[in-house]
């Protein structure tokens, strides 16, 4: 009963709540008032992230579909954000994407072995500086978006090296 009074005293104060509790009255009902509001406002903050997170995972998917025949546009990191995604705000959604045909393997993948390999750098490393180099020297003609592009390789590269963990190879089968 203590704690009850006590904690509704904290919620006034933080709340800035002013009531004339007489003594005849409960402070338990006082207490489940306030305490059913922000449960109701904790629900409904829920469900805007919930929608949130469904929207940006979605948004993440199409990027990672667009990633498969777009080159240059990558697809896995856009499949791991979108598993990110879905992971926090629906199950259902979560799952079927891990149980996708294209883009599952390469989720499963990336969360079993914690990361990408080193081998699986190199590849990434060659097509996206060959992908790169083929758009600065034979598309482009205006030198600043040569050295934009440039630029934007040699960042990628660091990131993908340094920053993308590395992940352990599966051992062959003996």
């Amino acid at each position: 009963m203590v704690y009850i009074c006590a904690y509704s005293k904290k919620l006034r104060e933080d709340y800035h709540i002013e009531m004339d509790i007489k003594k005849e009255e409960s402070p338990i009902a006082i207490t489940t008032d306030i305490v059913a509001d922000e449960v109701k406002r904790e629900i409904s903050k829920g469900r805007v992230k919930q929608i949130l997170f469904i929207t940006a995972g979605s948004l993440a998917l199409i990027l990672a579909i667009l990633g498969i025949v777009v080159p240059g546009l990558p697809c896995t990191p856009f499949a791991l954000l979108s598993a990110a995604m879905f992971a926090k705000s629906s199950e259902k959604l979560y799952n079927k994407l891990l149980n996708s045909k294209i883009l599952g393997a390469r989720i499963r993948d990336y969360k079993e072995r914690k990361g990408v390999t080193k081998s699986g750098k190199v590849k990434v490393l060659v097509l996206m500086w060959t992908m790169v180099l083929i758009s600065a020297f034979l598309i482009i003609k205006v030198d600043t978006i040569k050295y934009i592009i440039l630029g934007a390789g040699v960042v990628g590269a660091i990131v993908v090296w340094f920053f993308v963990p590395e992940g352990v190879k599966d051992k062959p089968n003996e």
